[in-house]
């Protein structure tokens, strides 16, 4: 028997990504199908597309394939979809229920991500990175913290008047398009699959975050049918989906 594989090291069957392809007229077509291992380059070369200006990004393509590699391997009830176009992944989304999805990947890749912090001085520097890193360094701690006293959301629609059980909660972890396939078709492509696999795993809602200064995103989601959830009135991001049968 082979010893066991160190969870930092990379996956032996993914390959390099492909090169950044060119963009794509409005209307083009694509084919769906699961994300694999063998994928995770090309995830990652679509993330630092989409989402370059993120911590996440910053530390790099192989951080960012680490990261969704483990969403793949953890104790999540995932669904991982992309689109390819001509052969290429040009869009992908990560949804279900998830447990650990930062603080896992931290956990299993704390030395390699402590190493690209070192590398990366820049994202000190930043307020929310500096935020998000604490948080990350946070649950490496193996006490639990109380949870924070919050206002709870706010009656301005269905979805965020309702508390829903973890159970029937189905998250959107992430959604990302090649910004040379926006305007595709590909993100409603994805976001109706993950709402029709929602729908027969016999969860009720689905729930996500977009960064609410990303104006045509939080458009997107409202025109299919997403709520803005409040807390207090405040709005930080947060969008929910009541699902009907």
């Amino acid at each position: 028997m082979p010893p066991p594989r160190d969870p930092s090291e990379p996956v032996t069957n993914a390959r390099p990504a492909s090169p950044n392809p060119p963009p794509e007229q409005p209307g083009a077509t694509g084919v769906v199908r699961a994300i694999t291992a063998g994928d995770l380059h090309d995830v990652a070369r679509v993330h630092r597309a989409a989402f370059g200006s993120s911590a996440l990004s910053a530390l790099g393509a192989e951080s960012v394939r680490r990261y969704y590699e483990w969403q793949l391997v953890g104790p999540h009830d995932l669904i991982a979809l992309g689109v390819w176009h001509d052969g290429v992944l040009r869009a992908f989304c990560f949804g279900g229920r998830f447990r650990g999805a930062v603080s896992g990947f931290v956990r299993r890749n704390r030395f390699y991500l402590a190493a690209r912090v070192l590398c990366t001085p820049r994202l000190l520097f930043g307020a929310r990175a500096r935020s998000r890193m604490a948080t990350a360094l946070r649950s490496l701690v193996a006490r639990p913290a109380s949870a924070p006293t919050r206002a709870p959301p706010t009656a301005s629609s269905p979805e965020s008047a309702t508390a829903v059980a973890a159970d029937l909660l189905f998250g959107i972890l992430s959604i990302a398009v090649d910004p040379g396939a926006q305007r595709t078709g590909s993100g409603r492509r994805l976001i109706e699959a993950m709402e029709t696999a929602a729908r027969s795993g016999g969860y009720t809602v689905m729930n996500l975050t977009v960064e609410p200064s990303n104006l045509p995103a939080v458009a997107f989601y409202e025109k299919q049918g997403w709520a803005r959830v409040l807390v207090g009135t405040e709005w930080a991001g947060a969008m929910r989906k009541q699902l009907t049968t």
